[in-house]
């Protein structure tokens, strides 16, 4: 099967930085319709695409609308396409690789990251558990006890907010909770002596580390088990 993976990657590429819905919309359908899975168009295009846009982000070479616009036409590829398609294979009615609440931390709106890395794990296994935005603390201790999650990850692009990760660390130590979940924190204000300080398991910026460092997390767990 002959895929020009770079002549993909740059067309989808373009796609988003120009706010063109359409064109990402087709540019994957093509793609699948000559043998690619659903889950190799994800790890091929779209995940260094999104790699891409973030490292453009860093170096303000693109700011936070064309980010905000390029990751609501990856969500809209994802659910037009890539998401329906997984859900025919057997890729998506595998074992469940784990189950990981996601939310953005009380008095914080943005969503992007956060966003990224749901769609991300999902499309490795994962069983997620969105919370969305602006969710205290206690909200989330009570959804992970209701869920029996594996893994809490907070997300924040506010310095302000940070205190509110490490209410929740706080929250789970005063309910006997602690040691029953991994906690990985994320986004743009989190800092790994941050994370360090304030007791959590992990500490990462894209959403690729995300999966990565989840995967490690279930491995060790069923190791231990």
């Amino acid at each position: 099967m002959d895929i020009q993976w770079e002549e993909i990657k740059n067309d989808f590429l373009n796609s988003l930085l120009n706010d063109d819905k359409d064109t990402a919309i087709k540019i994957a359908e093509k793609t699948l319709e000559k043998g690619v899975t659903a889950q190799r168009f994800f790890e091929s295009c779209v995940t260094p695409v999104l790699v891409e846009i973030g490292d453009r982000f860093m170096r303000l070479d693109i700011f936070l609308p064309e980010m905000i616009a390029a990751a609501e036409i990856v969500q809209s590829v994802n659910e037009k396409v890539i998401r329906p398609q997984i859900e025919k294979t057997d890729v998506g009615k595998m074992e469940s690789q784990g189950k990981v609440l996601l939310a953005t931390i009380e008095g914080d709106l943005h969503n992007i990251g956060k966003n990224m890395v749901n769609l991300m794990l999902r499309v490795n296994g994962f069983e997620v558990i969105d919370l969305g935005t602006d969710v205290p603390p206690s909200e989330i201790v009570e959804k992970a006890v209701q869920e029996d999650v594996d893994i809490i990850g907070l997300s924040s692009l506010l310095t302000s907010c940070l205190p509110f990760m490490k209410d929740v660390v706080e929250l789970l130590k005063l309910k006997g909770l602690r040691d029953k979940y991994k906690l990985i924190i994320g986004g743009a204000a989190p800092t790994l002596e941050f994370a360090q300080k304030i007791g959590v398991d992990a500490q990462g910026h894209t959403a690729a580390e995300a999966v990565t460092i989840c995967r490690e997390i279930i491995r060790s767990k069923k190791l231990s088990s």
